[in-house]
């Protein structure tokens, strides 16, 4: 760009709004908050404080208004030079004026006002966001401080002055502000005030000795520095001394869309749609850049409007596919300026049945509709294939233990067909079947050992214990199904068979009571000697944690440590919440906890972990039950006592028939409670 003008191929289209709207759409207040404070007692005439400007050619010349609708008579008491923009007062103010500031409904001692910038004559100034000013004015009833009482950076800069100058790029230089108080003219007047700007890089700014105003020298670029860092110095100089004070200012450069969007690296991607078919999947990313940004200072006005545009016109492609493009910032290198960036993916409009199969070919324009130049179009290239989906188990054969003793819902094994966990926009069931339908009814009750099931939004089935007493029929062998899957829409089908080997011995005992939660347990000695729902082998297990404070290594009582806990929910654990309170419960949970990915459960917990129905606890062992526990496993008794063992482990009845915990909170379950609960 040429320094001596600030015209660039950037702010085209801005010249050609300032023919079209007579130039006021160039003009702007690179500083659009101006503060003051007034005295009692200045004279008419006294200048306050002086507004700017920036232009876009030498030709252009500003005209300042005090603007605004219904003018309140505050407003009165000022005026506005039109050739320079300086604010003074057109009278002098006394007590009666400061007093009449508190009979309104305004903040007390303050007052605001609004300019505007044209660039010509006008009687009557409506103001414009774009192109106003605010100025804030607080009054202080009081004479202006004499000499002797003004601080040195009192008398050079405004105490309250932080507004940052925001310039626009590639515009014309010119002045930006006024850095002399006005206000402070006639304090110190014996005095010699000067100023002088330091940048810490090299920066095109000045202070014009003669009017004491900070000017930027040259255009800017944004896309070299978005922000300047001056020190501005005042000299003061007395007959005797010479002080000097310096205040910190941040200059911004504000973007214009001067530079066209690109694509750095490739315009084409090869998109392959197999198993994830669902409306609203994403596919493939391609990336355009752009090295300007999306908003102008004001805000009110934006930049970088992109508009997309599919250009196949098949009406089976409109309905199928779209584009979406999302924006984001980045810096171009460390500590560099920020660019945009806009992502384009391919978007499903629809859910894709599995039989379909084609390829396609899609181009989308994108076009940065506010950059002037005939570059800011990228056209981007989607090379689509939609492959079909098979469904098939990989094994003829599926071979699964289980222990006679377990419980009901006990978990024997999951099935799958091919891929089934990459599934998604269709969904397939899996059904239970007995191979032959003509077997005795004896037999067919043997059968009903095992049940299959699933839950909505997952594509496996979860093979469990339906009927635990069949289990401990002698005439009850081995069994085999067949696993029969089968996809929604189209009905296709496949099939496998399972073999559900059995061994051990039934567990009678398990007949003749009611199966409660493992999670009940919050000890070692009482959860391992316990029958549960779904304990793999009729017998709950614990699981010990080892970490402090809230850990997911928490200390439990599970019926199965391969699914519970596991953070999961799932189909077999969901038919009944005794199973897995510690994955399932939906309740609030009393102690330090983590909620689990769903919401459900516990996720970490705090010390050990227990459950009365769905209603968990996470706390610290009680110290009684320790010593308890110490002494029990000095005596060296069996962990796992069998049949026979009789005083060396406690009953059922037994344990919940101590004493309560005075101990404990009033919060806590007590074992007397636990008794009711199990007995309801």
């Amino acid at each position: 760009m040429d320094p001596s003008c600030g015209f660039s191929p950037g702010n085209v289209a801005a010249l050609l709004q300032l023919l079209l709207f007579g130039g006021v759409v160039g003009l702007y207040f690179p500083q659009k908050e101006y503060t003051e404070t007034v005295y009692v007692g200045q004279p008419a005439g006294t200048p306050i404080l002086q507004v700017h400007a920036m232009l876009d050619s030498r030709s252009e010349r500003p005209h300042f208004y005090l603007c605004g609708g219904r003018r309140p008579v505050f407003t009165l008491w000022f005026q506005m030079d039109v050739q320079t923009g300086e604010l003074s007062l057109s009278k002098m103010l006394d007590e009666t004026d400061f007093a009449s500031l508190y009979q309104n409904s305004w903040p007390a001692k303050r007052l605001s006002l609004q300019v505007m910038a044209l660039n010509n004559f006008s009687k009557r100034a409506a103001c414009i966001s774009r192109n106003s000013a605010h100025i804030t004015l607080d009054f202080v009833n009081a004479s202006i401080p004499q000499c002797a009482q003004t601080d040195m950076k009192e008398l050079c800069f405004p105490h309250r002055d932080t507004s940052n100058p925001h310039i626009i790029e590639n515009r014309f230089p010119g002045v930006l502000r006024q850095l002399r108080r006005l206000t402070r003219l006639s304090v110190c007047t014996n005095y010699t005030i000067s100023y002088s700007v330091e940048s810490e890089t090299p920066a095109p700014f000045a202070v014009n000795g003669n009017t004491s105003e900070l000017v930027v020298t040259a255009p800017l670029d944004r896309e070299e520095s978005e922000n300047y860092r001056l020190l501005l110095a005042c000299t003061v100089q007395t007959e005797t001394v010479i002080t000097k004070v310096e205040t910190s200012l941040d200059v911004f450069v504000d973007d214009e869309d001067d530079n066209a969007p690109y694509v750095n690296g490739t315009d084409t991607v090869d998109v392959v749609i197999s198993f994830n078919r669902t409306k609203g999947a994403a596919f493939g990313t391609l990336f355009v850049f752009d090295r300007d940004l999306t908003t102008l200072f004001p805000k009110d006005l934006s930049q970088n409007r992109y508009v997309g545009t599919l250009l196949n016109s098949e009406p089976w492609i409109k309905d199928t596919f779209d584009i979406k493009g999302t924006f984001s910032e980045r810096r171009a290198a460390p500590g560099g300026i920020r660019e945009s960036v806009y992502d384009y993916q391919l978007i499903l409009k629809r859910n894709l049945g599995i039989t379909e199969n084609l390829s396609v070919y899609l181009d989308y324009l994108v076009n940065d509709t506010t950059y002037p130049g005939l570059e800011g179009t990228v056209l981007l290239h989607f090379n689509v294939t939609i492959l079909p989906v098979q469904i098939y188990f990989t094994n003829i054969t599926h071979v699964f233990t289980l222990s006679r003793k377990a419980s009901v819902y006990t978990q024997v094994g999951r099935i799958c067909v091919e891929n089934c966990l990459e599934f998604d926009g269709f969904s397939v069931t899996y059904q239970l079947e007995v191979p032959d339908k003509n077997i005795s009814a004896e037999m067919l009750s043997c059968y009903s050992a095992i049940s299959i099931t699933q839950a909505p939004d997952r594509m496996l089935g979860l093979l469990y214990v339906n009927n635990s007493h069949a289990l401990s029929k002698p005439g009850c062998q081995d069994l085999e199904y067949t696993v029969v899957a089968q996809e929604e829409h189209t009905q296709l089908m496949t099939s496998t068979q399972i073999r559900i080997l059995l061994h051990g011995e039934a567990n009678v005992s398990q007949e003749s009571q009611q199966l409660l939660s493992c999670a009940e347990n919050k000890q070692r000695d009482e959860c391992e000697s316990s029958q549960g729902l779904g304990a793999t082998t009729g017998t709950c297990k614990w699981r010990q944690g080892s970490e402090k404070g809230i850990s997911e290594n928490y200390s439990t009582c599970s019926p199965d440590l391969r699914t519970c806990p596991d953070s999961v929910c799932d189909a077999v654990e969901s038919k009944d919440t005794s199973i897995c309170p510690q994955d399932c419960t939906t309740e609030s949970v009393t102690g330090g906890h983590e909620r689990g990915l769903s919401g459900s459960g516990i996720r970490a917990g705090y010390g050990t972990c227990y459950c009365f129905s769905e209603k968990c606890f996470c706390e610290i062992a009680d110290a009684e039950d320790v010593v308890s526990k110490n002494i029990r496993h000095t005596r060296r008794l069996p962990l796992y006592p069998g049949p026979g063992c009789g005083d060396s482990r406690l009953s059922r009845d037994t344990q919940t028939s101590r004493s309560p915990d005075t101990s404990s909170s009033s919060s806590r379950w007590s074992p007397r409670r636990s008794q009711a609960s199990r007995e309801t």
